[in-house]
């Protein structure tokens, strides 16, 4: 299948000798990771569950945050195939597992270095219905300790990508991103988010991540856990938890961004022609020129 969609984020290093040869299942105090798709080889595998628990750590660590592992379980990492167009992704999700809801991640292809998995491992520290908050949080560490191939960012700067969407009038403001997966192009079929209209949904996730930056860098990781922890008992408290309504910290962002890509021209220039020939596949266009394909 041609890639046409996307479906849509050093420290332990434990006991590697002592892991099993078959079943390739590796645990810490705070982590499972299964190679579902029997995919890799010991080898390889204890690389990969050494690259995962070392991005935990270090996301763990930039939000101060604890894995909650007695409360909710130690977070399960789920190695598949990629999906169909050989895409590589990863998904965020809660289900029953022995008589428990857990968290899972399910990471498809990557294998070398998996993509979303940082915004997905906040997810998981930070679990919240609302996606405009999963988002900002998850792609706030993805930037910092994720691949940079990933959805949205897809190689460039998320700051040069708003800047493309406004100059192509494509840009869709924040009070018009809903908490659920269709405000955000999107539906969940077979715990699986499937993309029912890309250029909504790519739009959402890349304003997203670079407001969530905003906010961070403008307001402090503090301030925003504010925000993720008030709005577990009402709607999205901008002026709580920043101190200004959401016009007013949409507009600052806004400027930020246009300030901060006036020396990015090109940049801009070459996003906006990939998103006005297509936005569903000005991602897979980025990522290619991004690896210099």
């Amino acid at each position: 299948m041609p890639r046409k969609m996307l479906i849509s984020g050093i420290i332990l290093l434990l006991l590697f000798s002592a892991f099993p040869a078959a079943g390739k299942s590796f645990e810490t105090d705070r982590l499972i990771v299964r190679d579902i798709a029997g995919q890799l080889a010991p080898g390889r595998f204890e690389q990969l569950a050494a690259r995962i628990d070392a991005t935990l750590a270090e996301v763990i660590n930039f939000w101060s945050a604890q894995p909650k592992s007695t409360e909710l379980g130690k977070i399960i990492v789920e190695l598949e195939q990629p999906l169909p167009g050989d895409v590589a992704t990863s998904f965020f999700l809660q289900r029953q597992e022995n008589g428990r809801k857990v968290r899972v991640i399910r990471v498809f292809g990557g294998t070398d270095h998996p993509r979303q998995l940082a915004h997905k491992l906040t997810s998981a520290l930070f679990p919240h219905p609302d996606i405009l908050i999963r988002n900002m949080m998850g792609e706030a560490a993805e930037s910092r300790f994720g691949n940079p191939l990933s959805f949205p960012m897809c190689g460039f700067n998320k700051n040069e990508w708003v800047m493309a969407l406004l100059q192509a009038d494509a840009y869709i403001p924040i009070a018009h991103m809903g908490p659920e997966q269709g405000d955000w192009g999107k539906e969940i079929v077979n715990n699986t988010p499937t993309v029912k209209d890309r250029r909504r949904q790519h739009a959402c996730y890349l304003e997203a991540g670079s407001f969530g930056e905003f906010l961070i860098n403008a307001y402090g990781i503090e301030k925003m856990k504010k925000f993720y922890r008030l709005s577990k008992n009402k709607p999205r408290p901008w002026e709580e938890a920043f101190g200004a309504a959401l016009e007013n910290l949409e507009a600052k962002w806004l400027e930020e961004i246009k300030l901060s890509t006036g020396s990015k021209a090109a940049n801009v220039a070459t996003l906006l022609n990939l998103w006005r020939i297509n936005p569903g596949t000005a991602c897979f266009a980025a990522q290619d020129l991004a690896a210099g394909k």
